[in-house]
C-alpha cells in the first residue's frame, strides 16, 4: 500500500483541554421571553447571584476551586456551560415542554428528552423532573404501545347519584377551530350527561386536571 509523503504536524495540547472545566458560554437561552424569565427567576435569589459574582471576582482560591464549574455570562448563571434554572416548576416545565412537545422532536422518550434539555440547561433534580414530565404526557400515554397482558374484567361500579363516577376520553386531530384541535369528553355514568371541552392534543396531565376542575368539578 502506498502512502502520500505528507508532512504531519502535532497539535498543541491546549486544543484538547477538557471544556467542562472552563467557563461556559450560553449556547441558547431560547426565545427572548424565556431568557427574560430566566433572568427574573435568578434575580429572585439575589444572594446566589451576588455571592457567585463576588466569589468569582474576589474569593479565596480554596473557594474558587469549589466553584470552578460555575460562571456568570450575559447576566445568566451557568453551571458547566449550561444555563442554571432556579427552582421554578413553571419555568422548568416550560423548558422541558419546548423540547418534548416540539413538532421537530416528536415527543421523544425520557432519555432523549433529557439529552435535548441538558444541551443548554441544568438544575438539581433535572433527570427526575424530565422523567416525571414525559411519564405524565397525555399524548404519549394515548399513543405508546402497552405490553400485551391479560387483565381480569371488572364490572363497572353502579353510582347512586350524578357525577359520582365518570369516564373521560380525548378526541384529537380535529379541524382547528379557535386554535383548538381536540376535545375532552367527560360522561357521567348515572345521568349520561356529557361535557365537551375544547383543548389541544399536546395537553399535559396538569392541563387535563385543570380542565376537569374548571369544566366538570
Amino acid at each position: 500500500m502506498e502512502h502520500d509523503n505528507e508532512e504531519r504536524v502535532l497539535l498543541d495540547p491546549k486544543f484538547f483541554t477538557i471544556r467542562a472545566t472552563q467557563p461556559g458560554t450560553v449556547v441558547s437561552a431560547g426565545d427572548p421571553d424565556l431568557q427574560r424569565r430566566l433572568k427574573e427567576t435568578q434575580d429572585h435569589d439575589p444572594e446566589v447571584s451576588q455571592a457567585l459574582a463576588a466569589i468569582l471576582r474576589n474569593g479565596p482560591q480554596m473557594v474558587m476551586k469549589g466553584l470552578e464549574d460555575w460562571n456568570l455570562k450575559e447576566g445568566l448563571i451557568l453551571h458547566k456551560g449550561k444555563i442554571y434554572v432556579p427552582k421554578s416548576p413553571e419555568l422548568q416545565q416550560d423548558i422541558v415542554k419546548q423540547y418534548h412537545n416540539s413538532m421537530a422532536t416528536g415527543h421523544p422518550g425520557r432519555w432523549k428528552t433529557y439529552k435535548l434539555v441538558t444541551q443548554n440547561y441544568w438544575w438539581p433534580g433535572i433527570s427526575t423532573f424530565v422523567q416525571d414530565y414525559v411519564d405524565g404526557c397525555a399524548l404519549c400515554q394515548t399513543t405508546k404501545k402497552l405490553p400485551q397482558t391479560t387483565i381480569p374484567l371488572q364490572p363497572n361500579q353502579v353510582p347512586n347519584d350524578v357525577w359520582q363516577n365518570i369516564t373521560m376520553d380525548f378526541i384529537i386531530d380535529l379541524p382547528v377551530l379557535k386554535n383548538f384541535n381536540s376535545i375532552l369528553v367527560v360522561v357521567d355514568h348515572f345521568s349520561k350527561a356529557t361535557i365537551i371541552t375544547p383543548c389541544n392534543k399536546t395537553v399535559t396531565t396538569d392541563d387535563t386536571a385543570q380542565l376537569i376542575l374548571d369544566n366538570v368539578w
